[in-house]
């Protein structure tokens, strides 16, 4: 279960709820509404490791897709590096 804390709580308490992270996310509340979630820095890293890892999935599907619709698209790899020029 996701806990969760009021702005004058947690500006009260910050270093209580600090700690609190190595449990698991902080959902803030300001006026009754989601403002914000806290994590620790390591879940931070782990949550973009894992977004930039779906995003290139995505990619690839999309780019199979596009093959599928036009298989003309796809280039030799000796012949982009050809385009590059020496390296």
């Amino acid at each position: 279960m996701l806990k969760t804390a009021t702005v004058t709580e947690l500006r009260t308490e910050l270093a209580d709820y600090l700690r609190s992270l190595k449990d698991g996310p902080l959902l803030v509340l300001s006026h009754s509404r989601p403002a914000a979630v806290l994590v620790e820095p390591e879940m931070f890293d782990l949550l973009l490791e894992k977004a930039e890892w779906l995003e290139d999935l995505l990619d690839g599907h999309r780019a199979v897709q596009e093959y599928h619709k036009d298989p003309r698209i796809a280039v030799e790899a000796e012949e982009i590096f050809e385009r590059l020029g020496p390296g």
